[in-house]
């Protein structure tokens, strides 16, 4: 079933015609980690997003719910830098346990545009989560505890109407603790290799079209391997406001169904 969608979705995205005045510019961004990539931040970005998974682990099935901003920008006196942030309000309902509500993790992060020419574009950045996550919500953003990142992402602006996005990046997870369903105890972290990247196509001057494809491995102990292909678009409303959705199917270790809805506003 999982096959037979993507490739309907690749159908349908490679039979629609592009728009001769589309155009993709650094302020278009994936869905997954809008960070993971070489362009920076023209404007200030703020995204409100909800977004619902469903897990099958080996505890049974486990629903997430998560709603709450990411804002981004780049610095004044020098547009190479980017800086962002995110938090989430969390819900993690387990089919054998209680539902629980707690907040994410707070990840900072900031990069550095190193080299960009009339088509590549190539950063390099660092990221840090604030222990601020709940114990009571087993997610891997809601660790309750200090870890940190190293990336690079590139973008090749292979025309005006598409740009392609990869990523390579290292972290390293901290042990975290947990409670859950009368269990208490630490879960060790492992360092975490990711790496992955997608494409943006933009149809017409109001809608862009996203493909992406993720892998990383085991964030800890309890978890598998991270591999995710994702689907999206970005319509904009107005030149400053967009509406931005997606859908990621786990191919293993990720979420059997991630849905995003959010929207996104330049200022």
């Amino acid at each position: 079933m999982k096959r037979l969608m993507i490739l309907y979705v690749l159908t349908v995205l490679l039979s629609i015609p592009l728009s001769a005045t589309a155009e993709i510019t650094q302020n278009s961004r994936l869905l997954q980690r809008p960070e993971w990539d070489g362009a920076v931040m023209q404007k200030n970005w703020i995204e409100g997003a909800l977004r619902f998974q469903e897990w099958d682990t080996d505890f049974g099935d486990v629903s997430v719910w998560s709603l709450g901003p990411t804002f981004i920008t780049s610095l004044p006196g020098n547009p190479r830098i980017e800086l962002g942030g995110r938090f989430d309000i969390m819900n993690f309902d387990p089919d054998n346990s209680d539902s629980e509500t707690g907040l994410s993790d707070i990840d900072l992060w900031g990069k550095y545009q190193f080299y960009q020419d009339a088509r590549f574009m190539l950063s390099a950045g660092l990221l840090v989560t604030l222990p601020t996550g709940s114990e009571e919500v087993i997610h891997p953003r809601a660790s309750g505890e200090f870890n940190a990142e190293m990336f690079v992402a590139g973008r090749y602006q292979a025309s005006q109407q598409l740009a392609m996005i990869g990523h390579l990046a290292l972290r390293k997870n901290s042990d975290m603790d947990i409670e859950f369903n009368g269990f208490e105890g630490e879960v060790d972290g492992e360092t975490q290799l990711a790496v992955g990247g997608g494409i943006i196509y933009a149809v017409t001057p109001q809608l862009d079209l996203q493909g992406e494809f993720n892998i990383a491995t085991e964030a800890y102990e309890i978890f598998d391997n991270d591999i995710q292909l994702r689907g999206g678009a970005e319509y904009r409303v107005a030149n400053d406001f967009s509406l931005r959705g997606g859908i990621g199917i786990g191919l293993d270790g990720a979420p059997d169904w991630d849905l995003i809805l959010g929207c996104a506003y330049l200022f």
